[in-house]
């Protein structure tokens, strides 16, 4: 009888462990350190068995949607590297992971671009066209006309990039295009890019789509500021960023 009973004391600790190891949870992502691409860095992974997904960033927890059980969200770059924790449950158990966003050069101090942009919008007879002189971390939009809406993403004072939105409906009228350019050339200006090189490039690519003999957009380069361009169904965004 007591040897049955020692026999039950060590098959305990043994059951309890195959019990744990049935449910599978499992989380994975596609890297342990991402890199931004435009204004944000996308994280990717999957999370197997799971039933509720956060993540924790400075601070802040948000929660993710997963499809099934994969998932994908977005995180705005900084100037400085950005641990994000990452936890996967199925209401019994946890796993979790770490992932690193490393850091971004920014444009400029952002405080100084933008008295910069308004003195240039000042200038060109448009004394509404101003955009705030201080801004909190994160991305905010700036509607500059009903078809070109601008994306800043500000860290800790600093510029981290801009993204130009503008609706392919403006592009095939004279106005339109003479609009997004006049923008974008002021805007290259001030983060210390060459303009007119821009403009350059960016009127032979365009160029070469529409003839057909391009498919896609090639970055252009100018001083040390990197402009990648992309084109949706509806739009055409310009990404400018720190190279």
């Amino acid at each position: 009888m007591k040897k049955i009973k020692y026999f039950l004391i060590l098959l305990i600790p043994i059951f309890f462990m195959v019990l744990s190891g049935c449910s599978n949870l499992s989380l994975t992502t596609t890297k342990d350190q991402y890199q931004a691409s435009g204004l944000v860095a996308v994280i990717k992974g999957k999370a197997t068995k799971a039933t509720k997904l956060v993540y924790t960033l400075n601070g802040e927890k948000h929660n993710v949607t997963m499809h099934s059980h994969e998932f994908a969200f977005s995180v705005p770059a900084s100037d400085k590297n950005q641990d994000i924790k990452i936890v996967a449950s199925d209401g019994k158990s946890t796993e979790t992971k770490i992932v690193t966003v490393k850091k971004a050069q920014p444009i400029a101090n952002y405080t100084e671009f933008a008295q910069m942009y308004n003195y240039s919008t000042l200038l060109a007879g448009q004394p509404t066209d101003q955009i705030p002189l201080v801004a909190q971390n994160g991305i905010f939009n700036y509607k500059k006309s009903s078809n070109t809406i601008l994306h800043f993403n500000v860290q800790n004072s600093s510029l981290i990039g801009i993204a130009m939105q503008d609706s392919l409906k403006s592009f095939k009228t004279k106005s339109g295009i003479k609009q997004f350019a006049s923008s974008l050339y002021s805007i290259s200006e001030l983060t210390g890019a060459d303009g007119k090189k821009v403009m350059q490039h960016l009127q032979k690519q365009l160029k070469d789509a529409k003839d057909g003999n391009k498919t896609n957009l090639t970055p252009i380069k100018s001083n040390g500021i990197m402009f990648d361009l992309n084109l949706s169904s509806d739009a055409f965004y310009v990404y400018i960023t720190k190279d």
